[in-house]
């Protein structure tokens, strides 16, 4: 049994999270995590299918991450600092 405690958020904000800060690969990882196929992790993302062990797995493989347009904008300014010097 996990001892990781959560907030008490709703299935749909944890989706919503997932959603915006999922990366290339996650979803093989959270199908390995989860102990299922990958279809299930996409119909779970895309919010076809409810499977709650699905969602906390990807919501922790996710929550600690920025979220994707973070990620694009730094790398946009590091790249301009480099064409600057």
């Amino acid at each position: 049994m996990s001892t990781t405690t959560y907030q008490k958020i709703k299935p749909v904000q944890k989706l919503i999270v997932v959603n915006s800060r999922l990366r290339h690969g996650d979803m093989s990882k959270v199908a390995r995590m989860a102990g299922v196929s990958p279809a299930i992790v996409k119909s779970v993302i895309e919010g076809k299918q409810e499977n709650f062990k699905v969602l906390n797995v990807a919501y922790d493989v996710t929550r600690q991450r920025k979220k994707n347009f973070q990620v694009i904008k730094d790398m946009k300014t590091r790249i301009n600092k480099l064409q600057e010097a």
